[in-house]
Parts: C-alpha cells; structure tokens; sequence
C-alpha cells in the first residue's frame, strides 16, 4: 500500500468512531464548506465497522438480533425512512414481515431520529421498527443524509442516484472514468445495471478510491449476501458499473 494510499485509509478510519452511531460527531469549530463526499463515506464505512451493539445489529437482516440466518429484506434503513415520527420519514411505508421467502416479522434495534418532543424537533437515540423491501439505496441515502448532503428526489429506488446525478449535474459515466475524465471520490453512489436496461438496480457508497488502479471499496446494503457488506478493490469500470454520482451539499 502506498503512503498517499494509507493516508487516505487512516483519515476514513480515524472519523469511524465519531460517526458510528448515525451521525454523532465530535464537538469542534463548524466548517461550512466542508463537502458532503468525505462524511458520507466516513458514515458509511461506520455503518460496517461500529462496535456499538445497536450498530452491529444493522449489518444483518430480520429480526434486529444481530444473526444472519433470517434473509428476509427486514432492515434498519428501510425503518428509519419510514418511521412516521421521524423528521425525515419518506411518506412511504414498508412490511414488518418479510418480503422474499421468509415472513418472520422484522425486528427492533436503536438510533438517531429527529422527533417531536416539547414541540420542537430533536435529536434523540430511541427505538426504531425495521421493515422490509429491498433496501440499498435506503442504506446509501441513509450514509448521505447523516453526512450532510442534500437527499431531495431520492427514494428507495437505486436508480434515484442516477436521476438525482443527472438532475444536479453530478452524474459520471463508466466511460468517463475510462476516459479519464473523472475520479470516483469517497462519498460517491456507485450504480450497476445487472438486467442490462440502462437503469440502476443496485447502489453502493464509495469509501476510498485508487487512481493508479482505477479500483474502489464500498460498502452495500442488500447485497446478495442479503446484509450489509464491505467490498475492496471493485473495478471502477466494471461491466455491471454504469457510473457514479456525487452527493451535493444541503
């Protein structure tokens, strides 16, 4: 691993633990224009490497007891987006039983939500329902949203990354990273088209990015492990990878 490379690990890696529960960060000056990319990367590799036990119940799907033997799409994105008491509730609403083979009922676990309490919004760690579709740009726009960047127009479907990327000029094609007119950042929505009809079916958040190798790591929701996963040295132009779309500012 080179210098520049294990710098850009240790400065991902160093921000983990401030990040680990949804967007707790550590008090200190605010920086305005600090760009979203870096904080959502920072959160999404948190979502994978928390030692909080309510964190590490995320990784899996079902019902919120940290296994892996339910694989039932029942997740903790999904609930957070459709928790009605939620700030951020997506006015969409999901099963609290499985949707693919097994309809066990979706569990329970712990995080941030902004609620109402004493009239006015705030930020509490209380109790959230998982529920249940497919759900990796629930977790991606999740990653987004608590490092700060702007998630109007996107929902559950993986290809609102690439209409938001189009519609905020932030969208990057496979082609122009072969081309070399564009380097994939951490923070940036992978998207791949698994069926071939030009649209994304599933979504992925950069957490660093190799020019030299032109190869990135992600972490994913709902992948076909049916968890949360951590990937290396993807291939940024792999031919499942349609392109990249970067988070702007809120």
């Amino acid at each position: 691993m080179t210098a520049i490379r294990t710098a850009r690990t240790t400065a991902v890696a160093g921000a983990v633990l401030a990040m680990s529960l949804g967007g707790l960060v550590t008090a200190g000056p605010a920086h305005a224009a600090t760009p979203p990319g870096p904080l959502a990367a920072k959160q999404a590799l948190s979502q994978y490497t928390s030692d909080n036990a309510e964190v590490q119940k995320r990784k899996y799907e079902g019902d919120a007891k940290g296994g892996d033997s339910e694989r039932n799409n029942c997740n903790f994105y999904t609930g957070f987006w459709t928790a009605r008491a939620n700030l951020r509730w997506d006015h969409t609403s999901a099963p609290r039983t499985g949707t693919i083979n097994n309809h066990q009922a979706c569990g329970t676990s712990k995080g941030y939500m902004y609620v109402k309490a004493g009239g006015a919004w705030k930020k509490r760690w209380t109790s959230v329902k998982w529920t249940s579709r497919a759900w990796c740009a629930d977790f991606a726009k999740y990653a987004w949203y608590w490092g700060k960047a702007d998630v109007s127009g996107l929902n559950a479907a993986a290809d609102s990354f690439r209409a938001y990327g189009k519609a905020h000029h932030t969208w990057h094609s496979k082609a122009q990273v072969k081309a070399g007119g564009y380097r994939p950042a951490p923070g940036d929505v992978v998207s791949y088209d698994d069926n071939g009809d030009g649209r994304a079916d599933h979504v992925g958040v950069l957490t660093s990015y190799s020019s030299s190798r032109k190869a990135y790591h992600s972490v994913e929701g709902n992948t076909s492990l049916e968890r949360l996963t951590y990937k290396k040295s993807q291939s940024a132009t792999a031919g499942r990878v349609i392109g990249y779309t970067t988070p702007k500012a809120r």
